[in-house]
């Protein structure tokens, strides 16, 4: 199992919180992802293990309610009441992703360049993540996106 996942640590009501944001990409070949839930554990301040997961969900898509209960059907039968979130994480074959300038990008991808893919008459038609511009035009290529010139945005730094 591969799940995409952003990890967000936080302290609330008196308690270190560790929310497990999991993600999906909006279409198959898509790089915008949606949020489907939460898995979240808590911790009280200075102790070293975290307990009480939860699922968390809100929307108003059956099919993310169905699959946020699949994944918790997972990790309940492949985990234990005393599991922690790295062992979680594991389970489910978390890949990380943090945001970086409102977007999410893969932890992976730290060092490497953002390219806008722009058509005509100028517009952002979208995103290209690559090392480098040769590998940007190659990812472009395979894309088949008409008329679109790569411009150089950033460097992704998380």
């Amino acid at each position: 199992m591969k799940t995409l996942v952003r990890v967000q640590n936080y302290r609330e009501h008196g308690y270190n919180m560790k929310a497990i944001q999991v993600l999906e990409k909006r279409f198959k070949d898509s790089d915008v992802l949606d949020e489907i839930g939460f898995i979240k554990f808590q911790q009280t301040i200075g102790e070293d293990r975290w307990y009480g997961l939860k699922f968390e969900v809100s929307t108003d898509e059956v099919s993310k309610l169905q699959k946020m209960a699949k994944l918790a059907k997972f990790i309940k039968d492949n985990s234990n009441w005393d599991s922690q979130p790295d062992e979680i994480l594991s389970i489910i074959g978390a890949v990380e992703y943090k945001v970086f300038n409102h977007e999410f990008v893969p932890v992976s991808k730290d060092g490497e360049n953002i390219y806008d893919v722009v058509v005509s008459p100028g517009s952002l038609h979208s995103r290209i993540i690559a090392p480098n511009e040769i590998v940007a035009e190659k990812i472009l290529k395979k894309r088949k996106v008409e008329n679109a010139k790569l411009k150089f945005n950033c460097n992704i730094q998380l």
